[in-house]
Protein backbone atom coordinates (compact mmCIF):
# COMPACT_ATOMS: atom_id res chain seq x y z
CA UNK A 1 0.00 0.00 0.00
CA UNK A 2 1.32 3.38 -1.05
CA UNK A 3 0.62 4.75 2.22
CA UNK A 4 3.31 3.26 4.05
CA UNK A 5 6.63 2.09 3.22
CA UNK A 6 7.64 -1.33 4.23
CA UNK A 7 9.36 -0.03 7.18
CA UNK A 8 5.57 1.06 8.19
CA UNK A 9 6.30 4.96 7.96
CA UNK A 10 5.04 6.99 5.42
CA UNK A 11 6.93 7.72 2.19
CA UNK A 12 6.74 10.73 -0.01
CA UNK A 13 8.76 11.49 -2.80
CA UNK A 14 10.43 14.65 -3.41
CA UNK A 15 11.43 15.97 -6.67
CA UNK A 16 13.74 19.21 -6.12
CA UNK A 17 15.93 20.13 -3.23
CA UNK A 18 16.37 23.62 -3.63
CA UNK A 19 16.32 26.09 -0.80
CA UNK A 20 12.49 25.06 0.07
CA UNK A 21 12.73 21.74 -1.38
CA UNK A 22 15.37 20.75 0.85
CA UNK A 23 13.85 22.10 4.19
CA UNK A 24 10.35 20.84 3.58
CA UNK A 25 11.90 17.42 3.27
CA UNK A 26 14.40 17.51 6.36
CA UNK A 27 10.75 18.49 7.79
CA UNK A 28 9.31 15.30 6.83
CA UNK A 29 11.91 13.02 7.81
CA UNK A 30 11.54 14.98 11.56
CA UNK A 31 8.16 13.79 11.06
CA UNK A 32 9.51 10.46 10.87
CA UNK A 33 8.20 9.99 7.08
CA UNK A 34 10.44 8.87 4.94
CA UNK A 35 11.79 10.96 2.09
CA UNK A 36 13.03 9.64 -1.27
CA UNK A 37 14.38 12.79 -3.18
CA UNK A 38 15.87 13.76 -6.81
CA UNK A 39 17.89 16.92 -7.78
CA UNK A 40 19.71 17.44 -11.01
CA UNK A 41 22.20 18.91 -8.31
CA UNK A 42 24.11 16.04 -6.32
CA UNK A 43 24.85 18.92 -4.03
CA UNK A 44 21.35 19.59 -3.07
CA UNK A 45 21.17 16.01 -2.08
CA UNK A 46 24.10 15.68 0.29
CA UNK A 47 22.69 17.67 3.55
CA UNK A 48 19.36 15.65 3.02
CA UNK A 49 21.22 12.60 2.91
CA UNK A 50 23.27 13.29 6.05
CA UNK A 51 19.89 14.12 7.53
CA UNK A 52 18.28 10.79 6.87
CA UNK A 53 16.72 10.70 3.58
CA UNK A 54 17.44 8.45 0.72
CA UNK A 55 18.61 10.10 -2.68
CA UNK A 56 17.59 8.45 -5.78
CA UNK A 57 19.20 8.46 -9.17
CA UNK A 58 16.44 9.38 -11.44
CA UNK A 59 12.81 10.80 -10.67
CA UNK A 60 10.56 7.56 -11.46
CA UNK A 61 12.58 5.93 -8.39
CA UNK A 62 10.81 8.74 -6.31
CA UNK A 63 7.32 7.14 -6.98
CA UNK A 64 8.19 3.64 -5.26
CA UNK A 65 5.70 3.28 -2.33
CA UNK A 66 4.91 6.67 -2.25
CA UNK A 67 1.87 7.79 -1.14
CA UNK A 68 2.63 11.27 -2.72
CA UNK A 69 5.40 12.70 -5.02
CA UNK A 70 6.04 16.65 -4.03
CA UNK A 71 7.33 18.79 -7.23
CA UNK A 72 9.17 21.69 -5.63
CA UNK A 73 10.88 22.88 -9.24
CA UNK A 74 11.50 26.47 -10.49
CA UNK A 75 8.98 26.75 -12.89
CA UNK A 76 6.29 25.09 -14.56
CA UNK A 77 8.34 24.16 -17.91
CA UNK A 78 10.51 22.47 -15.42
CA UNK A 79 8.08 20.08 -13.57
CA UNK A 80 6.12 19.35 -16.95
CA UNK A 81 9.68 18.40 -18.44
CA UNK A 82 10.70 16.00 -15.03
CA UNK A 83 6.77 14.73 -14.05
CA UNK A 84 5.19 14.34 -17.70
CA UNK A 85 6.96 11.07 -18.80
CA UNK A 86 6.24 9.95 -15.41
CA UNK A 87 2.72 10.22 -16.06
CA UNK A 88 1.80 7.22 -18.07
CA UNK A 89 3.06 4.87 -15.42
CA UNK A 90 1.88 6.80 -12.64
CA UNK A 91 0.98 4.41 -9.46
CA UNK A 92 -2.98 4.80 -9.18
CA UNK A 93 -2.53 5.49 -5.03
CA UNK A 94 -0.06 7.80 -5.06
CA UNK A 95 -1.25 11.93 -5.25
CA UNK A 96 0.84 14.16 -7.23
CA UNK A 97 1.06 16.80 -4.51
CA UNK A 98 2.35 19.72 -7.28
CA UNK A 99 4.05 22.61 -4.63
CA UNK A 100 6.15 24.69 -6.94
CA UNK A 101 5.00 28.65 -7.46
CA UNK A 102 2.92 28.55 -11.08
CA UNK A 103 1.31 30.92 -12.42
CA UNK A 104 -2.45 30.90 -12.47
CA UNK A 105 -2.35 29.35 -16.25
CA UNK A 106 0.58 27.02 -15.90
CA UNK A 107 -1.00 25.29 -12.92
CA UNK A 108 -4.15 24.82 -15.04
CA UNK A 109 -1.57 23.28 -17.64
CA UNK A 110 -0.08 20.83 -14.90
CA UNK A 111 -3.52 19.63 -14.13
CA UNK A 112 -4.72 19.28 -17.21
CA UNK A 113 -2.09 17.14 -18.40
CA UNK A 114 -2.51 15.26 -14.96
CA UNK A 115 -5.91 14.98 -15.90
CA UNK A 116 -4.99 13.24 -19.03
CA UNK A 117 -2.98 10.85 -17.71
CA UNK A 118 -5.75 9.73 -15.17
CA UNK A 119 -3.31 10.78 -12.32
CA UNK A 120 -4.57 12.38 -9.28
CA UNK A 121 -3.27 15.96 -8.27
CA UNK A 122 -3.55 18.79 -5.79
CA UNK A 123 -2.06 22.04 -6.62
CA UNK A 124 -0.58 23.61 -3.40
CA UNK A 125 1.96 26.30 -3.47
CA UNK A 126 3.02 26.98 0.19
CA UNK A 127 3.02 30.90 2.00
CA UNK A 128 5.95 31.09 3.80
CA UNK A 129 9.84 30.18 3.44
CA UNK A 130 12.29 28.47 4.38
CA UNK A 131 12.83 29.25 7.85
CA UNK A 132 8.86 28.53 8.76
CA UNK A 133 9.19 25.34 6.14
CA UNK A 134 12.41 23.68 8.60
CA UNK A 135 9.90 24.49 12.15
CA UNK A 136 6.67 23.05 10.38
CA UNK A 137 5.35 26.53 10.47
CA UNK A 138 4.25 26.94 6.67
CA UNK A 139 0.49 27.95 5.08
CA UNK A 140 -0.57 25.34 2.44
CA UNK A 141 -2.90 27.10 0.06
CA UNK A 142 -4.52 23.41 -1.24
CA UNK A 143 -6.56 23.01 -4.12
CA UNK A 144 -8.13 19.87 -5.77
CA UNK A 145 -9.97 16.77 -5.18
CA UNK A 146 -12.14 16.23 -1.82
CA UNK A 147 -10.75 12.48 -2.09
CA UNK A 148 -7.34 13.55 -1.86
CA UNK A 149 -7.05 15.06 1.37
CA UNK A 150 -7.31 12.05 4.01
CA UNK A 151 -4.75 10.94 2.03
CA UNK A 152 -2.34 13.75 2.54
CA UNK A 153 -3.56 15.32 6.04
CA UNK A 154 -0.36 13.48 7.49
CA UNK A 155 2.08 15.04 4.90
CA UNK A 156 0.33 18.51 5.15
CA UNK A 157 -0.21 18.09 8.72
CA UNK A 158 3.91 17.46 9.34
CA UNK A 159 4.98 20.68 7.24
CA UNK A 160 2.09 23.39 8.20
CA UNK A 161 0.50 25.35 10.71
CA UNK A 162 -2.44 25.99 8.25
CA UNK A 163 -3.95 24.42 5.83
CA UNK A 164 -6.39 26.42 3.39
CA UNK A 165 -8.54 24.55 0.93
CA UNK A 166 -9.85 27.07 -1.76
CA UNK A 167 -11.66 24.63 -4.28
CA UNK A 168 -10.30 22.73 -7.86
CA UNK A 169 -6.83 22.53 -8.37
CA UNK A 170 -5.20 25.33 -9.60
CA UNK A 171 -6.93 28.19 -7.51
CA UNK A 172 -3.97 27.44 -4.65
CA UNK A 173 -1.54 28.58 -7.39
CA UNK A 174 -3.74 31.89 -7.65
CA UNK A 175 -4.21 32.47 -4.45
CA UNK A 176 -0.15 31.93 -3.69
CA UNK A 177 -0.27 35.10 -6.60
CA UNK A 178 -2.08 37.70 -4.64
CA UNK A 179 -0.55 36.51 -1.79
CA UNK A 180 2.86 37.31 -3.01
CA UNK A 181 1.56 40.00 -4.87
CA UNK A 182 1.06 41.47 -1.73
CA UNK A 183 4.10 40.66 0.24
CA UNK A 184 6.55 41.50 -2.30
CA UNK A 185 4.51 44.90 -2.46
CA UNK A 186 4.32 45.47 1.38
CA UNK A 187 7.94 45.01 1.60
CA UNK A 188 9.41 46.97 -1.15
CA UNK A 189 7.53 49.82 0.23
CA UNK A 190 8.40 49.39 3.86
CA UNK A 191 12.25 49.71 2.65
CA UNK A 192 11.28 52.85 0.98
CA UNK A 193 9.30 54.53 3.72
CA UNK A 194 12.70 53.29 6.07
CA UNK A 195 14.55 55.49 3.86
CA UNK A 196 12.03 58.37 3.71
CA UNK A 197 12.74 58.29 7.74
CA UNK A 198 16.37 59.00 7.07
CA UNK A 199 15.82 61.51 4.48
CA UNK A 200 13.36 63.55 7.57
CA UNK A 201 16.20 63.08 10.38
CA UNK A 202 13.91 60.79 12.10
CA UNK A 203 15.60 57.83 13.32
CA UNK A 204 14.08 54.48 12.19
CA UNK A 205 13.47 53.21 15.49
CA UNK A 206 10.55 54.47 16.37
CA UNK A 207 8.95 53.80 13.21
CA UNK A 208 10.41 50.05 13.66
CA UNK A 209 8.31 50.36 17.05
CA UNK A 210 5.33 51.72 15.36
CA UNK A 211 5.00 48.36 13.22
CA UNK A 212 5.30 46.47 16.41
CA UNK A 213 1.53 46.39 16.47
CA UNK A 214 -1.61 46.19 14.61
CA UNK A 215 0.40 48.02 11.36
CA UNK A 216 2.97 45.44 11.24
CA UNK A 217 2.96 41.62 11.34
CA UNK A 218 5.82 38.69 12.17
CA UNK A 219 7.19 38.75 8.76
CA UNK A 220 7.43 42.40 7.94
CA UNK A 221 9.41 42.73 11.41
CA UNK A 222 11.74 40.11 10.51
CA UNK A 223 12.15 41.73 7.23
CA UNK A 224 12.74 45.20 8.62
CA UNK A 225 15.60 43.38 11.55
CA UNK A 226 17.28 42.14 8.28
CA UNK A 227 17.45 45.99 6.65
CA UNK A 228 18.61 47.35 9.76
CA UNK A 229 21.37 44.50 10.05
CA UNK A 230 21.95 44.71 6.10
CA UNK A 231 22.15 41.12 6.09
CA UNK A 232 19.49 39.04 3.78
CA UNK A 233 19.73 35.36 4.73
CA UNK A 234 17.95 33.81 1.88
CA UNK A 235 14.56 32.73 2.47
CA UNK A 236 12.67 33.94 -0.07
CA UNK A 237 15.40 35.40 -2.79
CA UNK A 238 15.24 38.30 -4.63
CA UNK A 239 15.06 36.89 -8.01
CA UNK A 240 12.32 34.45 -7.02
CA UNK A 241 10.49 37.07 -5.90
CA UNK A 242 10.86 38.85 -9.21
CA UNK A 243 9.76 35.47 -10.90
CA UNK A 244 6.40 35.71 -8.94
CA UNK A 245 6.04 39.64 -10.24
CA UNK A 246 6.28 38.14 -13.62
CA UNK A 247 3.95 35.49 -13.26
CA UNK A 248 1.34 38.27 -11.77
CA UNK A 249 2.33 40.29 -14.94
CA UNK A 250 0.88 37.45 -17.23
CA UNK A 251 -2.18 38.11 -14.96
CA UNK A 252 -2.20 42.05 -15.80
CA UNK A 253 -1.55 41.07 -19.68
CA UNK A 254 -4.14 38.38 -20.19
CA UNK A 255 -7.02 40.30 -19.02
CA UNK A 256 -5.54 43.42 -19.95
CA UNK A 257 -5.88 45.43 -16.65
CA UNK A 258 -3.65 48.01 -15.15
CA UNK A 259 -2.01 47.56 -11.65
CA UNK A 260 0.72 50.35 -11.42
CA UNK A 261 1.58 48.96 -7.93
CA UNK A 262 3.07 45.81 -9.65
CA UNK A 263 4.48 47.30 -12.78
CA UNK A 264 6.24 50.08 -10.06
CA UNK A 265 7.68 46.57 -7.50
CA UNK A 266 8.43 44.24 -10.56
CA UNK A 267 10.85 47.64 -11.47
CA UNK A 268 12.53 47.90 -8.02
CA UNK A 269 12.24 44.28 -7.97
CA UNK A 270 14.84 43.85 -11.30
CA UNK A 271 17.00 46.18 -10.29
CA UNK A 272 17.90 44.91 -7.07
CA UNK A 273 18.36 41.55 -8.66
CA UNK A 274 21.10 42.81 -10.56
CA UNK A 275 23.71 42.58 -7.60
CA UNK A 276 21.16 40.68 -4.62
CA UNK A 277 19.38 38.05 -6.75
CA UNK A 278 20.21 35.15 -4.29
CA UNK A 279 19.87 37.73 -1.10
CA UNK A 280 16.62 37.81 0.61
CA UNK A 281 13.41 40.07 -0.83
CA UNK A 282 14.26 42.26 2.26
CA UNK A 283 17.37 43.25 0.42
CA UNK A 284 15.32 45.56 -1.90
CA UNK A 285 16.42 48.36 0.45
CA UNK A 286 20.13 48.39 -0.12
CA UNK A 287 18.66 49.93 -3.57
CA UNK A 288 17.85 53.04 -1.76
CA UNK A 289 20.98 53.43 0.91
CA UNK A 290 23.38 52.94 -1.92
CA UNK A 291 22.39 55.88 -3.68
CA UNK A 292 21.73 57.51 -0.21
CA UNK A 293 24.90 57.02 0.94
CA UNK A 294 26.51 58.21 -2.63
CA UNK A 295 24.36 61.21 -2.48
CA UNK A 296 25.83 62.62 0.73
CA UNK A 297 29.28 62.00 0.24
CA UNK A 298 29.95 58.89 1.66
Amino acid sequence: MAAESVTGRARVGMLGTGLMGSAMAERLLDEGIEVLAWDRSTEHLRALVDAGGRAVGSPREALDGAAAVITMLPTADIVLEVVEPLLPDWPAETVWLQMSSVGAAEADRLARVAEEHGVTTVDAPVSGSTHPAREGHLTILASGPEAARERLQPILAALSSRVLWVGEAGMGSRLKLAANHWMIAAVTAVAETMHLCEAMGLDQQPFVDLLDGPLGSPYIREKLAEMRRHDYPAGFPVRLALKDLELVGEVEQEVDGEMPVLDVTRERLAAAAREHGDEDLGAVYELGWRRQRASSGA
